[in-house]
């Protein structure tokens, strides 16, 4: 399947700064933006995408620094505002300069730099060794020039899908270097269950390009560190998970219901009268409790938060709730299948129709 047409749910930012500020953003996972920015700030999401613009010596305190695209970015979960200092400028100038903090889950550069758990932060005392990375992270930038339209005006602003493009299928190498962008319901801006008409839409908040298979293949990994991250957005790019997904949007909208999705939630599937919060598992038999155990807490769990929510902004009137879990094959462990139908939850799969494994648990009333 195709997850390309997915980009064009995203929005695409432009992010300025000099180079020793990237430095540090790439170290800690995260960029600031000014107080001021608050308001643009709300608006952006897990899963936007940003480009990294460098800029030239003019407001950076390395000679050697010059103004181009250095890589891109995905916005990640758990926004925050920090009260300390991060930056260079902000360690000279003794001030929290840039106090609104955009997290990043993985920065993808055009040129290789040494792992970040290698280098220290840029201070006021080791100039030497930022200058030099400096140098590593310039080689392979895009200059302005040959990216027509690319806004220039401010730290901060929207980019255009045809800039965007131009980026994004430039036929440079991408060095991903991830960082540890754990999903928090909980303390993650919260996002809407938007209706989805396809399974490309779910991956709105995906947050890695390697879904994108004009990307993919120039993406090369390079963290020294093997983060603990939330699989649960790459998962969705396997082709099992992605089929599943695209025959259940056909099969509830076929009968007449509005299918969402958001950056948690698989599927949730609603009229007037009824709804079924889904989560699709790809599982083996050896892999069933492991991930069975964890699709019944997260159905638990964004029912709780995610699907009260919209219910009640929607104001809807329902007289029937489900949950079901889909697994990609038939399990064996009819016995687990029985303890999830004792937590009012089905159990099915999608093969030439859903149907439920166990207990009906809703089934019947799609």
């Amino acid at each position: 399947m195709d997850f390309t047409p997915s980009l064009k749910a995203k929005k695409f930012y432009r992010f300025t700064g000099p180079p020793e500020h990237w430095l540090t953003a790439i170290k800690y996972n995260t960029w600031g933006l000014e107080r001021k920015l608050e308001t643009r700030w709300k608006e952006i999401q897990t899963g936007d995408i940003f480009f990294i613009h460098s800029t030239g010596p003019n407001s950076s305190l390395f000679n050697n620094a010059a103004s181009g695209i250095i890589g891109i970015g995905l916005i990640g979960s758990n926004f925050s505002i920090k009260t300390g200092l991060l930056w260079l400028r902000e360690q000279k100038e003794r001030k929290n300069i840039w106090p609104l903090l955009v997290p990043v889950s993985d920065f993808y550069l055009f040129s290789e730099i040494p792992p970040p758990v290698s280098w220290k932060n840029p201070d006021l005392i080791n100039f030497r060794n930022t200058s030099l990375l400096i140098d590593l992270l310039l080689k392979n930038c895009i200059p302005l020039r040959r990216i027509n339209g690319f806004p220039q005006m401010g730290s901060f602003s929207l980019v255009s899908n045809d800039v965007a493009q131009q980026i994004l299928f430039n036929k440079r190498l991408l060095y991903v270097y991830e960082g540890a962008a754990e999903e928090n319901i909980i303390t993650s801006k919260p996002t809407k269950l938007a209706e989805v008409k396809s399974a490309s839409e779910t991956l709105r908040y995906a947050t890695t390009l390697e879904v994108f298979n004009e990307i993919k293949p120039r993406i090369i990994k390079k963290s020294a560190t093997t983060f603990a991250k939330d699989n649960e957005l790459l998962s969705r790019a396997e082709i099992s998970h992605a089929t599943i997904l695209q025959r259940l949007i056909e099969i509830f909208r076929s009968k007449g219901y509005e299918t969402r999705s958001n950056r948690f939630v698989d599927l949730f599937a609603h009229n007037q009268e009824r709804s079924f919060l889904i989560e699709v598992k790809s599982t083996e038999n050896r892999n069933f409790r492991v991930q069975a155990r964890k699709g019944v807490l997260q159905l638990f769990e964004y029912d709780y938060f995610e699907v009260n929510r919209f219910i009640n902004e929607a104001q809807l009137k329902l007289k029937e709730r489900y949950k079901i879990l889909i697994t990609s094959q038939i399990p064996e462990d009819q016995r687990y299948v029985k303890f999830i139908n004792y937590l009012k939850i089905g159990v099915g799969i999608v093969d030439k129709k859903l149907q439920p494994i166990g207990a009906d648990m809703g089934f019947s009333r799609i």
